[in-house]
């Protein structure tokens, strides 16, 4: 896709991003050199000349990686992950192609927060071949690229052109979060695990409640069936979300709302929902409830698996603190409310 206009007529975000991505790397030519070198470098590999970028390469009619990267003396295929997402990310494929290719080929995976990726995978041996993983001092801790250092690339360049873009990738959470105690949670496993701990104070609230939750994750917190209906509420902080009609800024705590498969009332009850309210205990503090993407969709599916049924969003920035107590209490006041309005919404 080297035109951008022949983008097809409802592109994914995924889609529109890779399009928009190749098309800036092929008309500032040093900022793709720049790409280049800013993962082979980090990697501890000698870099090459760039010659071109090419969204959604043809491999097969069931592979086409995100981009790709011609250079003069191997090619680099890019995954890019554009959402928060903790679900685990197969590599297999994409170094299985790397292993077949003539040309040298590496493999980088791009990420706007957290991914887990299996140990074997690191450890294999194409991993250990092919697989651009950073080795320095920046953002080490995570086995992949961060787009908040990319956007660092971009906004250096001078050209209006990466200027427009730079504020496209803001428009996709992909800067860096300027917070002072908590601004590396979206990259050190350190910083993630002393966000967890701050979900106690819920976690005590609930166990007096008689209700079952735990940490999971990087800075989740799982609480089972708190109501008779509802399967599971799911809490965790996200860097960039898919809704985009938010008055809410990233980063986002969110708790998604799984309800029991065969409770299709309380499906329907959620069905179109986009509202807000302010937490009781501090005002300044807005929530926003919207439906899950499949919205009807769950009421012609049967089985009894939980389906998500909203989701509701607030920005972490008027949730985090420096005081622990302070942010606990946030973080309790926040599940209340999430459970409250949840429960009112069974009601209707």
């Amino acid at each position: 896709m080297s035109n951008l206009f022949l983008l097809p007529q409802n592109p994914s975000k995924k889609e529109r991003f890779a399009a928009s991505w190749e098309y800036l790397l092929e008309n500032i030519q040093d900022l793709g050199q720049e790409f280049v070198d800013f993962l082979t470098q980090r990697s501890g590999k000698q870099s090459s000349t760039f010659v071109r970028a090419i969204s959604h390469p043809f491999f097969s009619s069931d592979i086409q990686p995100d981009l790709a990267l011609e250079c003069q003396d191997f090619d680099i295929i890019c995954d890019h992950r554009l959402e928060s997402e903790t679900s685990k990310h197969s590599l297999d494929i994409y170094l299985d192609i790397a292993k077949l290719q003539t040309k040298p080929t590496y493999v980088a995976l791009i990420s706007n927060s957290y991914c887990l990726i299996e140990p074997d995978i690191l450890d294999s041996d194409a991993a250990k071949k092919h697989y651009l993983q950073p080795r320095d001092n920046v953002n080490s801790s995570m086995p992949y690229f961060c787009w908040q250092d990319v956007y660092a690339l971009v906004t250096q360049k001078q050209e209006h052109l990466a200027h427009e873009f730079a504020e496209y990738m803001h428009f996709m959470d992909m800067q860096p979060w300027q917070h002072s105690i908590w601004g590396d949670l979206f990259l050190n496993p350190e910083t993630a695990t002393r966000f967890s701990q701050q979900w106690l104070a819920t976690i005590v609230y609930l166990q007096e409640l008689e209700i079952s939750s735990k940490r999971s994750g990087y800075s989740s917190l799982e609480v089972s069936y708190p109501l008779p209906w509802l399967q599971l509420l799911y809490m965790y902080a996200a860097r960039s979300i898919q809704h985009n009609n938010l008055q809410s800024v990233s980063p986002y705590l969110v708790a998604t709302v799984w309800v029991k498969g065969d409770e299709a009332n309380q499906i329907r009850s959620f069905q179109g929902i986009s509202d807000q309210f302010t937490l009781p205990e501090n005002n300044e503090v807005i929530v926003e409830i919207r439906a899950s993407l499949a919205d009807g969709l769950w009421i012609l599916k049967t089985g009894s698996r939980p389906k998500l049924a909203a989701t509701y969003y607030t920005s972490l920035d008027r949730i985090v603190s420096a005081d622990s107590r302070r942010m606990q209490q946030n973080l309790l006041a926040f599940t209340k409310a999430v459970l409250a309005h949840a429960k009112s919404m069974s009601s209707q």
